[in-house]
């Protein structure tokens, strides 16, 4: 995190306040293509909306909350709420699953 923007360090510390981890975006993006090599097409039964699949999205590719705000023009509280809805969707208890789930479902695809 030492090559982090002030918004993740911030996110960090609420985190590690929470008593999760945080991983670098950039190392959860780099683990994530490693680990989902072989993806399937996307499911047609999807239990997310559109923009609850943007979210997703992404997240899956290292986004921090206020670059999905800045990026969908979002307020953060909408997109926390996305990521709450899209948790209880998919069953996921923080953004790397989200993130995993999003790679290994083929949501994401690489650019």
């Amino acid at each position: 995190l030492k090559d982090a923007p002030p918004s993740l360090l911030i996110e960090a510390v609420r985190a590690a306040a929470r008593g999760d981890a945080l991983v670098s975006p950039a190392v959860t993006v780099r683990l994530l293509k490693e680990l989902s090599s072989t993806r399937p097409e996307p499911d047609a039964a999807c239990p997310l909306t559109e923009r609850e699949l943007d979210v997703a999205r992404l997240v899956a590719v290292g986004r921090t909350n206020q670059e999905i705000c800045d990026q969908l023009v979002l307020s953060l509280s909408t997109v926390k709420t996305h990521l709450a809805n899209i948790q209880q969707k998919i069953d996921a208890r923080n953004r790397v699953e989200i993130a995993a789930w999003a790679w290994e479902s083929g949501m994401v695809r690489e650019r």
